[in-house]
């Protein structure tokens, strides 16, 4: 097994360890041969860079891989005008990528309402960075760390806030900055966040949760919400992912 082949395996079973059972994964590199695009999928990057098309590219293969990991066949993904996936009429999903590698994770729209995963390079956040992903009550948490390790959580707290933000535009539609979201880790890799703000679909309080991990190079997070799971005003503190 060659370098390559044995990170990505390596990040496919980081991903495994923080997905919910039912969902399925898969992993593929944009520095390495994708299968075609669908001519539903073309359109979306014609005129794209080369490297955004290699992305998009090994995004849409590793898509179809979880897919049929889950036990459907796999079709065209294209991207709607808000650049979301439109995934198949029963399955949810989300797709993340970096320069190293793409990441999808699926589940069927009966078991889920939503899932969003974010992929990272494992590396600091920007100092300059800090105030535009960070609450004030987040960067108070960062400034009693020790200043080397301040850029690291910075960057957790980065694909956190991405894992959830994709979670509920699947089924919000509405668009929030950083600051909409509160999140606090525990040691295990979990994270909560509270929602401080409404949001269509979603009240002011609600919290979401989820799972970070972390795989050589890169920094994964996910955030699921459960089919059954009711939302709005009566349930302002209510646990769901």
């Amino acid at each position: 097994m060659t370098t390559q082949l044995r990170r990505l395996s390596m990040l496919e079973m980081a991903v495994r360890s923080i997905v919910p059972a039912g969902a399925a994964v898969a992993v593929t590199s944009p520095r390495s041969e994708s299968e075609p695009l669908w001519p539903a999928e073309e359109q979306a990057i014609a005129n794209a860079r080369p490297a955004r098309q290699r992305e998009f590219t090994a995004g849409r293969t590793a898509a179809r891989r979880a897919l049929l990991a889950l036990g459907r066949a796999p079709s065209a993904i294209p991207m709607g005008e808000d650049r979301a996936p439109i995934w198949p009429r029963a399955v949810v999903g989300s797709i993340s990528h970096d320069l190293m590698a793409c990441v999808a994770v699926v589940g069927e729209r009966d078991r889920f309402k939503a899932l969003g995963v974010d992929i990272e390079p494992n590396l600091p956040l920007e100092a300059d960075l800090f105030s535009e992903i960070c609450r004030p009550e987040e960067l108070a948490w960062l400034r009693q760390l020790p200043f080397e390790n301040r850029g690291v959580v910075a960057r957790r707290f980065f694909c956190a806030k991405e894992a959830i933000y994709k979670c509920q535009y699947a089924i919000s539609q509405e668009v929030f900055d950083f600051h909409a979201l509160s999140v606090i880790f525990d040691k295990q890799g979990r994270f909560d966040a509270r929602l401080m703000k409404d949001v269509e679909c979603f009240a002011k309080g609600t919290m979401f949760s989820g799972l970070t991990t972390r795989s050589g190079e890169q920094l994964l997070s996910l955030c699921h919400i459960s089919e059954g799971v009711e939302f709005g005003s009566d349930f302002p503190n209510s646990v769901i992912g």
